[in-house]
């Protein structure tokens, strides 16, 4: 049997550590069936060790685990007493956090890859691929309120960003229509606003094409201050955009992005300031204008990264199986640690 991967962040409450588990493989006769019924067969599916973790955060004991037929590879949201987490064959799960026991499962097909589930006021929005569908969950029940879609959403494109939630309004992206351009494969990075509790439409954004990019091709967007910030690996930009109209107020295209393009991880915001790891380096920027503040260089790769900053300290790791710690002070000069 084929051990499995720890692909999604650790998720930390109170005294215990949530991991999730899921491998991106496919055993032969998962194989078969895909080639049968792509809709009926699930990424990772029955192999060992799937699902959710339960740790004590002082000693590493495990509490419980919750095993999954499909990969959990997405790290799980928590809220209103539960974990959310979505699976390589198609299912959504409620579980408890305290016992590990299961509130409900809701199927609705596709594939889980690197999206995360996201709570709000008692909703659960998950995004899936190969069926690329956005699901906006009854949190209490697992009851499908809406979904909704990208158009041209290539088959990982929208399970490959985490939506972003707040004051109302979802955002994805998926990197979608692709085409060959001079004989080489290119796609498109498309940005859209839903109604949380609808569904509705409120804008459509296209970012721009570029050439299709190795691995996680999306970008993660968040939200804060009414602006949504969001990276494209297609085209190695970010960009701030409002989010109730859709304004872009700016772009900033990253240097030093390397072959495999920039843009992965959603920007942190810290005490005024959004800073950002992707490609080599770690940037400041103004949050109002895009304007580079600072930047420290560190060398590999970062890829689907946000920084964690405490104190006075980044926390982050990259492609060369490094865990960082960085002065803040060294990546922007301007700053000083609040009290």
């Amino acid at each position: 049997m084929t051990r499995n991967n720890l692909m999604g962040n650790p998720l930390v409450n109170a005294n215990r550590v949530y991991l999730s588990a899921g491998s991106v493989s496919f055993n032969f006769a998962n194989v078969t069936l895909y080639a049968r019924d792509p809709q009926a067969a699930g990424r990772g599916k029955d192999i060992d060790y799937n699902g959710v973790y339960c740790l004590n955060a002082h000693n590493g004991k495990l509490l419980w685990y919750f095993p999954t037929a499909g990969d959990a590879m997405p790290t799980p949201a928590y809220a209103y007493r539960s974990l959310y987490i979505s699976t390589g064959d198609g299912n959504i799960y409620a579980i408890s956090a305290r016992t590990g026991h299961k509130r409900w499962m809701t199927h609705v097909g596709g594939i889980a890859n690197m999206s995360s589930p996201a709570a709000w006021h008692h909703r659960v929005f998950v995004s899936m691929s190969v069926i690329p569908d956005l699901y906006a969950l009854d949190a209490r029940t697992g009851r499908v309120l809406w979904k909704a879609s990208i158009p041209g959403a290539a088959n990982t494109g929208m399970g490959d960003v985490s939506p972003a939630v707040r004051h109302g309004i979802v955002v994805m992206d998926a990197v979608a229509d692709p085409r060959l351009i001079d004989g080489h494969p290119t796609l498109t990075t498309i940005v859209r606003a839903y109604n949380a509790r609808t569904g509705k439409v409120l804008w459509t954004h296209n970012m721009g094409r570029g050439p299709k990019v190795p691995a996680f091709k999306g970008g993660v967007p968040m939200i804060i201050h009414g602006m949504v910030y969001v990276g494209s690996p297609i085209t190695s930009d970010y960009e701030a955009i409002n989010a109730r109209t859709g304004r872009v107020m700016w772009t900033w295209h990253v240097p030093n992005a390397g072959p495999a393009g920039a843009g992965r991880g959603a920007p942190t915001y810290y005490q005024g300031v959004l800073y950002i790891s992707t490609g080599p380096d770690v940037y400041a920027l103004n949050p109002k204008t895009g304007q580079v503040l600072g930047h420290r260089h560190i060398g590999g790769r970062f890829g689907i990264v946000s920084p964690t900053i405490v104190g006075g300290t980044i926390y982050l790791g990259n492609s060369w199986d490094w865990i960082n710690a960085l002065p803040v002070k060294s990546v922007n000069p301007h700053f000083q640690l609040r009290s």
